[in-house]
């Protein structure tokens, strides 16, 4: 009887422990922003990262690179959307170099404007982009996956499922090898997560993001309504004592209603509470999950407040075995010091990389 419990308690413990394993081959990594984000193929900045940036991300740690691409501007006119020979081929230089390196390669559809809502014919753009993009790397390896489009939202989750299963099926009819990852509408928020569709093709990653306190998070930030350019000493965690008072400017909106919350949500538990969300999908839907953004606008956030941040967050994903990339690598949500040229060999930003659990380099 003893042995029968004991094998018992093997067998239980065992499927906790596969439920909690994700299959994901990548673990951490940052997000490779500004570069392939131009608004046509003939303004991507092609110098602005080379093969050395992706030896030095991967020397920070890293083993993967999302890569964001304004890809429904890197098209000829509708409606074939035929993709620009330059921009291709400027991104094959992206592939092989992360291919040489070992690095894991995700091909983020960034066709996205935070204030406009995506439109909900956009599957007629991603039906015709994504089989062209397939059908060029359907024989590269593995370490390359796709992306099928960042933060959709103003958009029913009802909608978007049905549009994503369309694209998914698009690629599927040149390629069946990569791996696709697929997000929910409302930014591809994770309280979205269980409205997405139960999707049967066995070779999906599920996608969130996540940048909560917002007030915290995104004080500083310009591009929301109201705009939150004004906003700036929040502390993380809640401070009473540290913690501004609410501008005269956001009185009686969804910001001073955020900053009234601000006490109860901005500490350690409740981020970690929204977190269990998208792990609780992830166990109850038995899927492969990763967080595609996480970070905080640098220019009006304590630096050891944000550092603080990330540890909580990284910590928090590892130990719930989900892989992430963070926002960004260079930017104003970035590895380095703020107000700095940004060099790899001088101006790191030290605390935030030992929260991140990066290898730091000598400065």
């Amino acid at each position: 009887m003893m042995i029968m419990k004991k094998a018992l308690f093997l067998s239980v413990s065992l499927i906790l422990v596969m439920i909690g394993t994700a299959q994901i081959p990548f673990h951490r990594g940052v997000n490779l922003t500004g570069w392939f984000q131009a608004r046509d193929a003939k303004h991507i900045q092609f110098e602005r990262f080379s093969r050395k940036d992706f030896q030095d991300i991967k020397s920070l740690g890293c083993d993967v690179i999302r890569l964001p691409i304004n890809l429904h501007s890197m098209t000829g006119k509708e409606p074939e959307y035929i993709l620009e020979p330059y921009f291709l081929s400027c991104l094959d230089s992206a592939v092989n170099w992360a291919e040489q390196l070992g690095l894991h390669l995700i091909l983020d559809n960034h066709s996205f404007h935070p204030i406009r809502v995506t439109d909900p014919e956009i599957g007629m753009i991603l039906n015709k982009v994504w089989p062209q993009l397939a059908e060029r790397y359907r024989e590269r390896s593995d370490l390359i996956s796709y992306e099928v489009l960042n933060e959709p939202h103003g958009i029913s989750n009802k909608l978007w499922g049905e549009i994503q299963q369309e694209a998914i099926n698009a690629i599927r009819q040149v390629d069946t090898r990569h791996a696709i990852i697929i997000g929910p509408s409302g930014y591809n928020g994770y309280k979205d997560l269980d409205s997405m569709p139960v999707y049967r093709d066995p070779n999906l990653i599920y996608t969130f993001h996540f940048y909560d306190p917002f007030m915290f998070t995104h004080q500083g930030a310009a591009w929301n309504s109201p705009s939150m350019a004004s906003l700036k000493g929040i502390p993380f965690p809640y401070d009473p004592v540290r913690m501004a008072p609410v501008p005269s400017e956001f009185r009686g909106t969804w910001v001073e209603d955020g900053l009234l919350r601000y006490p109860a949500e901005g500490n350690e538990e409740k981020v970690k509470s929204l977190l269990d969300i998208a792990i609780r999908f992830r166990d109850n839907r038995r899927v492969d999950i990763f967080c595609g953004e996480f970070g905080v606008y640098i220019p009006n956030s304590d630096n050891d407040d944000r550092s603080y941040w990330y540890k909580v967050v990284r910590e928090y994903l590892e130990k719930n075995n989900i892989p992430w990339t963070s926002w960004d690598y260079r930017g104003t949500f970035g590895l380095f010091n703020k107000g700095s040229m940004e060099l790899f060999e001088t101006d790191l930003n030290v605390p935030l990389l030992q929260s991140l659990g990066l290898t730091v380099p000598e400065q």
